[in-house]
């Protein structure tokens, strides 16, 4: 696997990754998106797919504020999920080979 990000491009804006130790037991969440400040927050006792499944679901909370689409939590969570897997998908051994 590719190492986590900094940040991610989205609309033309540039979006502040962050893993922030604690965030399970103070906020009750693996990640948060804060439209105001353009940040994802990732705990940073996550790890492997659990922590990039999370990130694509913030990404996908990020999504849904610019381009204001209210979808609903669920379906942002079947999303996240699905993107998740595409990318991990893309990044299996072999794909790039002939």
């Amino acid at each position: 696997m590719i190492p986590f990000p900094k940040y991610l491009r989205l609309g033309g804006h540039v979006i502040k990754v962050k893993r922030v130790a604690g965030l399970i037991k103070d906020e009750s969440a693996f990640g948060t998106w804060d439209d105001a400040s353009l940040t994802i927050c990732i705990d940073a006792d996550l790890c492997g797919t659990l922590a990039w499944e999370c990130i694509f679901h913030e990404a996908v909370e990020a999504a849904n504020t610019a381009a204001e689409l209210s979808l609903p939590h669920e379906k942002i969570q079947i999303l996240g999920l699905l993107l998740h897997q595409i990318f991990a998908s893309l990044m299996e051994q072999g794909q790039t080979k002939g």
